[in-house]
């Protein structure tokens, strides 16, 4: 099986709900982040109800410290912004105004490192 088709294989089982921790939780992540960055994703865990802190110790488990801090601080940010989630206005504006930038870039410009995490993941599948 080539890279290319070792690495859609890794997406197609994860939506299949075939993936094991942590690297399920890595996947969303970065799924959320490329359609939406960080307000996105935690905005969207609220809406599937999932538990976040569990979410979050996974990916703390798995991710590069730089990467850990970042999400660390993304979610300290998030919590401190006090949204209410339910208020499609509110999430609305908090989606143009995108306070969580700054997290987002970071993640953006330093990719590489969760590329090559999934990458050596689905070196195993």
């Amino acid at each position: 099986m080539s890279a290319e088709e070792r690495w859609e294989h890794m997406w197609a089982l994860w939506e299949q709900g075939d993936i094991p921790s942590p690297y399920s939780e890595l996947l969303l992540y970065d799924d959320e982040m490329q359609n939406g960055g960080h307000l996105q994703f935690f905005l969207n865990l609220g809406y599937r109800q999932s538990n976040l802190f569990a979410v979050l110790a996974a990916l703390r488990e798995l991710l590069p410290p730089e990467h850990a801090e970042n999400l660390q601080r993304a979610h300290r940010a998030f919590r401190s912004l006090g949204l209410d989630e339910d208020d499609d206005n509110a999430v609305a504006a908090a989606l143009e105004a995108d306070p969580l930038g700054a997290y987002d870039d970071f993640y953006y410009e330093n990719d590489k490192a969760i590329l090559d995490l999934l990458e050596e993941y689905a070196k195993t599948l």
